[in-house]
């Protein structure tokens, strides 16, 4: 890769959590310091102001499930994102109309925290419900994607665009876009930054003898456009 076009890593704050996640969260997060780098909490608990986005959990340190009167997302920098225990879908909702850039579950993989967050630096809205569904059926069962729309998708999920697939299933552009389209329809996506989260998801950077480029790392890809 052209180290001109490397990008910063993305700045983060966690605001408003105790110690222990506080520490929990910097250690989950330090594999991917090249990508992300997490900025310790103010003395007074709010986060550093230089940052890009802050994750914030309303219903932290209180019972009852919070609602859009506990997210003062004008107070934080940058863009304000919901990190929380609590992703129901109508919480969810009143986040998001109050200026939350995107809801993460507490419970999702350390990769999948990455490449959401990146795509909600990139503008895109992201909700993260921390559910993860097989890519394969049962046995007996027909599979979501055929044999050639998982290595395409696969090889989107890994960074590569689509000249750069062609060359690696040796098909033509058009075949490749095609791939793509049947694709995202049956997963249900609309862009290739869905496409990674999607595939980070469903377990697409796990080895495969199928593609050279396919990394044993849990890292996720940077997302593209």
């Amino acid at each position: 890769m052209n180290q001109t076009t490397a990008r910063p890593p993305l700045r983060l704050a966690l605001a408003h959590e105790c110690d222990l996640v506080t520490r929990g969260f910097h250690e989950m997060l330090a594999p991917y310091s090249a990508r992300v780098v997490v900025t310790p909490p103010e003395r007074d608990g709010e986060p550093f102001r230089d940052v890009d986005l802050t994750l914030h959990d309303p219903s932290s340190g209180v019972q009852e499930p919070a609602s859009v009167s506990l997210l003062p997302a004008h107070r934080f920098a940058g863009r304000m994102v919901v990190y929380t225990w609590n992703p129901r879908p109508d919480l969810v909702n009143e986040f998001l109309a109050c200026g939350a850039a995107g809801v993460i579950a507490k419970t999702v993989s350390a990769p999948t925290l990455v490449a959401a967050l990146e795509a909600v630096h990139r503008g895109e809205q992201v909700v993260e419900y921390g559910v993860t569904t097989p890519l394969r059926r049962r046995a007996g069962q027909d599979q979501l994607l055929t044999p050639r729309e998982e290595q395409v998708i696969r090889l989107i999920t890994l960074g590569l665009d689509n000249a750069s697939i062609t060359r690696e299933l040796s098909l033509s552009i058009n075949s490749v876009k095609s791939y793509v389209r049947s694709g995202y329809r049956k997963m249900g996506v609309t862009s290739r930054s869905q496409a990674v989260l999607w595939g980070v998801r469903h377990g697409l950077l796990e080895a495969s003898p199928e593609s050279p480029h396919t990394s044993t790392s849990s890292e996720a890809p940077v997302l593209t456009g």
